[in-house]
């Protein structure tokens, strides 16, 4: 039995020398032409997601670090530990939907106040400064103070905030009407410390599609901390250009200039730039490697760009699972880990990095 066994071998070994020549080696298999594109960074779920919130709009991971959502429906912030435990609840804020904090952390938001006007009830937008400073953190007992608004202009609202260094901040604003050059509704505003308008950014207009062009800025923030370039976000259906990043130049001409531009490759943006690659981008964050991630409501998705613009990670998708967002407007990084405000919702998400692909 072994030796007709061998004999077999034998054969069949002649038979593929005959059948394959020096030069006739077989090939190897060839991969897939598609493979799919490799990220380059994996962001899995944390467990248990935080609840208990009400179409929460933006999340903040503060200096100290606590992290504060706004608890839009609730009309509060709620001031959490790193680990999710509760450390407390602000008092009354009307639909807050962005947040900032400053030098001193104090917290900025954007939100509404009621008010009268000619005799009439109205509600119109307003910039609100939490004194957490005064109070050692006690947000329950910080007094809240209407820092800034425009009771002229009851159909203005605020929808982002950021600050600069040496505690100027920036402020986004919204309205129906820009008919006029100088003061149109939809704009950037330069705000002093004390909490007065200092300057309008005149580069930014709501006029035509292009770059520098905005409608409906949805959120504002710095490429990093301690930085005076601007990342902006906006949902009007007419942008090209949702999401833009802004330079600061101080030299001969100081203000704030696009840091890409399509008619040079090398520094093109290319990705971030990309004509309907947004739908409806809500918020924009920065990790301290300077990538950006935007959240996209329209989308249900995170999305994620170098600091040269170049697209690395996405993911997400609509429902409630988990790594699934439903209408999410808020997003933040801290530690290896993003923080999503997922509105419909009503949650918090997280996500930490892992290198095993």
């Amino acid at each position: 039995m072994k030796m007709n066994q061998v004999h077999i071998t034998v054969f069949l070994t002649t038979m593929l020398m005959l059948c394959f020549g020096c030069n006739d080696i077989p090939q190897a298999p060839k991969a897939d032409p598609n493979p799919g594109a490799i990220n380059d960074t994996l962001y899995l779920p944390i467990q248990p997601d935080w609840t208990d919130f009400n179409e929460p709009s933006d999340i903040l991971i503060g200096r100290e670090p606590f992290v504060y959502v706004a608890d839009t429906k609730n009309n509060r912030i709620v001031m959490l530990d790193i680990a999710g435990r509760r450390v407390g609840v602000s008092g009354y804020i009307k639909n807050p939907i962005a947040l900032a904090q400053d030098g001193v952390f104090d917290l900025l938001v954007c939100g509404e106040l009621d008010t009268m006007l000619q005799g009439k009830s109205v509600t119109i937008g307003g910039i609100f400064r939490i004194h957490l400073n005064k109070v050692r953190h006690d947000i329950a007992n910080a007094p809240i103070e209407c820092s800034y608004s425009q009771p002229s202009r009851p159909e203005r609202r605020y929808t982002g905030i950021a600050v600069l260094p040496g505690n100027e901040y920036l402020i986004s604003r919204t309205g129906p009407s820009n008919a006029s050059r100088f003061d149109p509704d939809d704009a950037v505003l330069l705000m002093t410390q004390q909490d007065s308008v200092s300057s309008r950014i005149s580069s930014l207009v709501p006029e035509g599609n292009a770059l520098y062009s905005i409608g409906s800025i949805s959120s504002l923030s710095v490429a990093a901390d301690r930085s005076q370039d601007i990342l902006l976000t906006q949902s009007s259906p007419a942008m090209q250009f949702k999401v833009q990043w802004l330079n600061y130049v101080s030299a001969d001409v100081t203000g704030w200039f696009q840091k890409f531009n399509p008619a040079e490759p090398q520094n093109s943006g290319a990705d971030l730039l990309t004509v309907g690659r947004f739908d409806l981008p809500e918020d924009i964050t920065y990790d301290i490697f300077g990538n950006v991630y935007v959240i996209d409501a329209g989308k249900d998705s995170v999305l994620k760009f170098t600091s040269t613009g170049k697209e690395m990670h996405s993911f997400g998708g609509r429902g409630s699972g988990k790594s699934m967002f439903a209408g999410p407007k808020g997003i933040a990084w801290f530690n290896k880990t993003l923080y999503v405000a997922d509105t419909k919702n009503n949650r918090i998400c997280r996500f930490r990095l892992s290198t095993d692909q």
